[in-house]
């Protein structure tokens, strides 16, 4: 499956890529941030040695989990600043969660983040064939949370007291997007044209 791209005009441009072990580097920065650890992961950060990120990095790309889809997020200038992904894919019952960490600060609140929110939700939804797309946050990552919503996800349901973090409990929060509720968010959903030429049921407004 290709990755999902976005070339509008409108806001920043951004591309999808493949992980590329000639930016192992680059990725090996971002994991051993401890501020990003904190904003996407529940796991209390430990400093990892690049041998050790290497060789997960080289499994990684080497024997991807056929469940699981990494993206590399690059700006209009072919700037690598931010990791996405797609995890827990179900053809089965056609659900899935995403992930999207802009890793570069100088990229942070430009609307980098937005732009691979809706590419990753386009890619879910019109490649993948998904029915349900979920996403979580933690109570403390506020942009998170309001990417989120902006992009149209519901929120179901709060997990009270989940992290321990800085001697302190905080919420995680989950959210999801079903196929009809797609696109709700920035714009009106399409309607395919065998919905548009079918004629209304008994009963429903002409």
């Amino acid at each position: 499956m290709e990755p999902p791209q976005d070339t509008g005009k409108a806001g920043p441009r951004i591309r999808f890529d493949r992980l590329r072990i000639e930016n192992i580097y680059t990725h090996f920065k971002w994991n051993n941030d401890p501020e990003l650890n904190r904003l996407d992961s529940e796991v209390p950060y430990v400093e990892e040695s690049f041998g050790t990120f290497k060789k997960r990095f080289e499994r990684l790309i080497a024997h991807p989990d056929p469940g699981y889809q990494d993206f590399e997020i690059y700006d209009e200038e072919n700037t690598l600043i931010g990791v996405a992904y797609v995890a827990g894919i179900s053809g089965h019952h056609l659900h899935c969660s995403i992930g999207v960490t802009i890793g570069e600060r100088d990229y942070w609140g430009q609307g980098y983040g937005k732009k691979a929110m809706q590419a990753l939700l386009k890619h879910c939804f019109e490649s993948l064939g998904m029915h349900r797309v979920t996403a979580e946050a933690f109570e403390y990552n506020d942009a998170w949370k309001r990417l989120v919503e902006g992009c149209g996800f519901v929120t179901e349901g709060t997990d009270r007291d989940y992290l321990f973090w800085d001697g302190k409990f905080f919420d995680r929060v989950r959210y999801a997007m079903l196929a009809s509720e797609y696109g709700r968010g920035d714009r009106a959903p399409k309607r395919s044209r065998a919905i548009e030429n079918r004629p209304p049921a008994p009963g429903a407004a002409a």
